[in-house]
């Protein structure tokens, strides 16, 4: 259970083995194949092997060539499974065969790579004719042919806008506008293409500017230009043709209507792509092509870790000590010139991490991968998060009905997600969620919030025998007791901790670190709980007294011991004071404060979701009585407004359960960041090679 043991495992073979020995460890998935480089000095004559992965790469180029192209005119509609979370693909033996022999990826590519110029060609003449159609738009309403405002030799014309305000500054009487001549351009709704079914629409003009045309002498363009700075005029840059615009924009928006038709003339041959012309050329088939090329370049990656001399091969790695036998049998049989030799890891070595866990216990084991696996000689602390996070989710999410909902959905996932592992894990931790939150809300009182109350439901509903049956405390009415029900867990959670703290430094042979870190801080925290209870209520003098002894003992234990690693006597005794206190190492009593008020969070999310229930209920039933229509009304609220608080109440249920385990009780004894144990083999996050009788 939890963290396995590893072996460091060497093969040596001759050279020529090199391709089947790492074919037959890849089909094994039993070991993780590292760089044996390591194994020897810069001097030594052995190389790592080239292992060429050109045909794998320009193969999976080709397939997500193919794939990008189908995906840009069908996007793969996802289920409902698929959108919570990433599914991998699931495929056997017999399918990968019957792809490769009936597939012909070459051809397909071709196929693919002429839809895709003729695509991209479509869609970039599109792009051209909407910019142009863009820049002519607000000019497409010009009263005249661009042939006739090119066409004379002497004079320049030029088109633009001048805001309102400067228009009196264009004044006949100065001379620089005596060379000049201007009209303004009124702005008509004329039809910008000759089809009936078009209706005609103004150009777009700003409303604080009009649009002028001037005619002006090419000799004095440079000083009539310099006097339409002057009024800030901007100038439209014309199109180069002859035409009249509003002709020009109606033989764009042709062109475009037949590039659009193009493009669904093209969409139409990327259909086979898609449903294939037969079985075995669909869109799975490409998927099923990815898998096993990416099979083949993780061979090649692996074989290019191996290293070679003249006439062997060796290769290093890890392999778990339970199938050691099976895999040393393996090699010896099919090559048995090649020699194995296995030992346990050294304590400086890096040593990835495999975990194995019940089934009951793996759900949670997507939490402590989430934040870091514990290293190879520490221990797994999944086992000792089961009952926390289940009754932090079930205190957050505390109602009959949510629970109910959570522990459907949960059960339905499972039963679609079997072959799934971490996602099958993720639908039995919502299904566990669900019913310790319908547990917590039957002790809580709370179903659908107040739904059970005679003005919803009427008197006598079984809701409210049931609510009457099993609540034990109603924090809206109890609301401090709840409160300390809240603290006091996490009080437990801190002690446990601790504990755990003191089985890690055990486990390590630090006795002192263990009595130091764990039984003093225990005997502290413990007095000092004992001395506050007087503050709640009288409480007998022994217990109050008893307090003070184990707080003043754990204290003292905590001032000489926790600077230990300081030389300094004098130094030893102030880090141990400072450390008490909570400003120097991990913990301190001020921590250990701050951190048990952070539990208020249960019983402040429980009241959230209960409070947002009883809001709807109320917003319900204030339009049940509207005539006919009210209780459509009522229901269609109650669904509407559970649902809703349903799914945020549950995130945040999820979010701050993981956030009381990562900082509150992580913090305490436990550091992860190892890498997890990646044997070479089929199975990734994205395919999965499903075993015989699955």
């Amino acid at each position: 259970m939890a963290i396995e043991a590893l072996k460091k495992i060497t093969i040596v073979s001759p050279k020529d083995t090199n391709r089947r020995l790492i074919k037959t460890i890849n089909r094994l998935g039993m070991m993780e194949v590292n760089d044996a480089k390591d194994l020897f000095d810069e001097h030594t004559p052995f190389k790592n092997f080239d292992a060429s992965m050109e045909d794998a790469d320009e193969a999976l180029r080709k397939i997500d060539f193919i794939l990008n192209l189908t995906h840009i005119f069908y996007p793969e509609q996802e289920s409902f499974i698929k959108g919570l979370t990433p599914l991998p693909l699931v495929t056997t033996q017999k399918e990968i065969d019957a792809v490769l022999n009936g597939y012909d990826l070459e051809e397909r590519y071709q196929y693919a790579y002429e839809l895709d110029e003729a695509y991209r060609n479509a869609e970039r003449i599109i792009g051209e004719i909407e910019n142009e159609v863009k820049e002519l738009e607000p000019i497409r309403d010009l009263p005249f042919d661009l042939a006739d405002f090119f066409s004379p030799v002497h004079v320049s014309l030029v088109v633009g806008y001048v805001p309102r305000k400067n228009l009196a500054l264009i004044d006949p009487a100065y001379e620089t506008w005596e060379k000049a001549a201007w009209e303004e351009i009124e702005q008509e709704t004329i039809p910008v293409d000759a089809r009936p079914d078009v209706t005609p629409s103004p150009a777009t003009v700003p409303a604080e500017k009009t649009r002028m045309v001037f005619a002006f002498l090419k000799d004095d363009a440079e000083e009539v230009r310099h006097a339409l700075a002057s009024v800030e005029f901007d100038e439209i840059q014309l199109p180069g043709h002859r035409e009249k615009i509003s002709d020009r924009i109606s033989e764009l928006k042709e062109d475009l209507e037949r590039y659009r038709e193009k493009i669904a003339g093209i969409a139409e041959k990327v259909r086979p792509l898609v449903v294939g012309r037969k079985t075995g050329e669909d869109r799975r088939a490409l998927l099923v092509l990815k898998a096993y090329w990416t099979n083949i370049r993780n061979e090649y990656i692996a074989s290019s870790k191996g290293v070679h001399g003249k006439w062997v091969h060796i290769l290093k790695g890890y392999i778990r000590a339970k199938d050691a036998d099976v895999f040393t049998g393996t090699i010896n049989r099919e090559f048995p010139e090649s020699m194995v030799t296995m030992e346990d890891p050294a304590q400086e070595d890096d040593v990835p991490v495999s975990i194995s866990l019940p089934r009951l216990l793996r759900p949670i084991q997507l939490l402590t991968e989430m934040f870091g696996l514990p290293y190879y000689r520490g221990f797994d602390p999944t086992p000792f998060m089961q009952l926390n996070f289940y009754i932090f989710f079930g205190v957050c999410f505390s109602d009959v009905g949510y629970g109910l909902m959570l522990t459907v959905m949960g059960a339905y996932l499972n039963t679609k997600t079997r072959i799934y592992g971490g996602v099958n894990n993720l639908s039995r931790m919502l299904f566990y969620g669900g019913i310790s939150s319908m547990v917590f809300g039957a002790l809580m009182g709370s179903w659908f919030g107040d739904l059970y109350k005679p003005e919803y439901l009427g008197q006598g509903n079984i809701l409210s025998v049931l609510q009457q049956k099993f609540v034990v405390i109603d924090p809206m009415e109890k609301t401090v007791v709840a409160l300390l029900a809240a603290l006091g867990i996490g009080v437990l959670n801190q002690f446990l901790g601790i504990i755990l703290r003191m089985y890690s430094a055990i486990r390590n042979r630090d006795i002192m670190g263990a009595f130091s870190d764990g039984v003093c801080w225990i005997a502290t925290l413990t007095g000092l709980l004992m001395m506050v209870g007087k503050v709640f209520g009288d409480i007998p003098p022994k217990i109050f007294n008893t307090g003070l002894w184990l707080f003043i003992a754990g204290a003292l234990g905590l001032i000489l011991t926790q600077g230990r690693d300081i030389k300094s006597p004098f130094g030893r005794i102030m880090g141990g004071l400072v450390s008490l206190y909570g400003i120097m190492g991990s913990y301190g009593i001020t921590a250990f404060i701050g951190d048990i008020l952070s539990y208020c969070r249960l019983l402040a999310l429980g009241l959230t979701t209960s409070i947002v229930a009883m809001a709807f209920n109320l917003m319900a039933g204030m339009l049940r009585d509207v005539p006919y229509v009210g209780m459509f009304l009522f229901i269609i609220i109650l669904l509407i407004g559970h649902l809703f608080n349903f799914l945020i109440s549950a995130l945040g249920a999820f979010v701050h359960s993981m956030r009381l385990l990562f900082v509150e009780f992580f913090g305490r004894f436990y550091e992860g960041g190892a890498r997890p144990f990646q044997p070479l083999g089929f199975d990734s996050p994205m395919f999965v090679m499903k075993k015989t009788g699955e």
